[in-house]
């Protein structure tokens, strides 16, 4: 997994006021099966723990082939938020 520098600056933002240390990737349900979820959530036991440019990044156990997934920020209408690129998005 790449976290670019402009995600690393978003994320300190939202670490901050989550109060939080790091993220996490996690299998969430989605409209078409399992997708990769981001939460703030601490660590759990069986995580792998990973530093990515200086960002905790706990992997849930069930997370395949992260090297291909890069964490970026994204403006649109909406304002700026970060998008991850690489994970199955079944809207398309």
């Amino acid at each position: 997994m790449i976290i670019t520098d402009e995600a690393k600056q978003l994320l300190k933002v939202f670490l901050k006021e989550e109060g939080a240390d790091g993220l996490r990737l996690t299998l969430v349900e989605g409209c078409c099966g399992p997708k990769i979820g981001l939460t703030f959530d601490a660590p759990m036991e069986m995580d792998t723990i990973e530093t990515i440019n200086g960002i905790q990044v706990a992997i849930d156990r069930q997370v395949e082939d992260t090297d291909e997934l890069t964490l970026d920020q994204e403006e649109n209408a909406d304002g700026v938020g970060l998008v991850l690129i690489g994970a199955c998005n079944c809207s398309e």
